[in-house]
């Protein structure tokens, strides 16, 4: 009877040896594949927050090639209300036309305005190739060089991004007649000489 309790108590042993093995593989199996799943979930967040980011970049760019398409009729809008205002139309009817045309002129900008375009006007401002197209160089004492003198058509930006560089003229530093030149090399010339003959 007792080497029979003995024979039962091994046994068990044997066998709680065996569950407590195989406890600490299942343990870390479900450890490996928690990670497994963490890891599954944090890539899954990833490539949603890439997907937004990219579909907004794609609405965004399609916004932007749409508005720089439209940004012609935006200036033809402009200067058939400049001609009209400069014509100063007395009869009613060519008022009431006028006052229609400015009303959408004013609700276009403002649609526009709201999707984040903005005109900009640098005039005075340093001449910036990213900002600035210089259609034309006037030669001027009155202005430093490369100064936006006047803007021929207005620049915009969209999300402040430049969208449309203004076209201006910018300054530029008149030049100087070749007998001034000469009369200031001999003036130097002069000078040196008797700064050599001061020395002596």
């Amino acid at each position: 009877m007792a080497e029979n309790s003995k024979t039962i108590y091994s046994k068990l042993r044997a066998r709680l040896k065996e569950l407590n093995s195989q406890l600490g593989f299942n343990k870390k199996l479900a450890e490996e594949n928690f990670d497994k799943y963490l890891r599954a979930l944090a890539d899954l967040d990833n490539s949603r927050k890439r997907m937004a980011k990219e579909y907004l970049e794609k609405e965004n760019e399609a916004n932007r090639n749409l508005i720089a398409k439209l940004l012609p009729v935006l200036d033809n809008l402009e200067r058939a209300l400049a001609i009209a205002q400069k014509n100063d139309c007395p009869a009613e009817p060519c008022k009431a036309f006028t006052q229609g045309v400015e009303m959408i002129d004013g609700q276009f900008r403002k649609i526009l305005e709201a999707e984040g375009l903005k005109p900009f006007d640098d005039r005075g401002a340093a001449f910036d190739p990213v900002r600035h197209d210089a259609i034309l160089a006037i030669e001027t004492d009155g202005h430093p060089p490369d100064t936006v003198l006047d803007v021929v058509e207005r620049g915009f930006l969209f999300n402040n991004k430049v969208l449309r560089p203004a076209r201006v003229t910018v300054s530029k530093q008149p030049a100087r007649p070749e007998g001034d030149a000469g009369a200031q090399e001999m003036a130097e010339e002069s000078m040196e000489q008797e700064e050599g003959e001061s020395d002596e």
